[in-house]
């Protein structure tokens, strides 16, 4: 495995603001490097046993966040896919990455017989894209991320949660 070293060479800088009800925030992206970035940040400011919601439509960057996540706790960032038919993929760093995609599970039957509840509550960090799927279930998560596209390269991510005051920190340091 190679070196992870800290990721500075994005140019801009994270647009922070408290647009939100109470605890949440939103971050502007202007890259797929920064969302990656955004990611790293976070992953770096996550503890153990963490249940992570990605919500967003097709090609808003919940992948590209995902990438900087596993960066962030020593996953090389080329090894993670969007895990599509396989539904989940596994991955080992400093701490358990399960990566989950309920895009083609429709019903909350259809979440259920992929062990969902097992993994949420398993050692490590728990990232699950299209969370929207799980609708009423959707209370398990920590930390909910809704990606939007503003422009061609320009997203908006807003995060809500508990345990989000440290990332919310190191980015106002960026």
């Amino acid at each position: 495995m190679s070196s992870f070293p800290v990721m500075k060479n994005i140019s801009t800088k994270c647009n922070l603001s408290e647009t939100f009800r109470s605890g949440e925030f939103s971050v502007i992206s202007k890259s797929f490097q920064q969302t990656r970035l955004i990611g790293y940040i976070l992953a770096e400011n996550l503890g153990n046993n963490v249940n992570i919601g990605l919500f967003g439509d097709l090609g808003t960057g919940k992948t590209q966040l995902v990438k900087g996540i596993a960066r962030g706790i020593r996953i090389e960032e080329d090894e993670i896919v969007s895990p599509g038919f396989g539904l989940i993929n596994v991955y080992e760093g400093d701490k358990k990455l399960y990566h989950v995609d309920l895009y083609r599970l429709e019903t909350p039957t259809d979440i259920a017989t992929i062990g969902l509840d097992e993994i949420m509550e398993a050692e490590g960090i728990c990232v699950i894209e299209w969370a929207e799927r799980l609708r009423e279930e959707s209370s398990f998560l920590d930390i909910l991320i809704r990606l939007s596209i503003l422009e061609d390269n320009t997203r908006i991510l807003r995060f809500g949660g508990k345990g989000l005051a440290p990332f919310k920190n190191a980015l106002r340091k960026m």
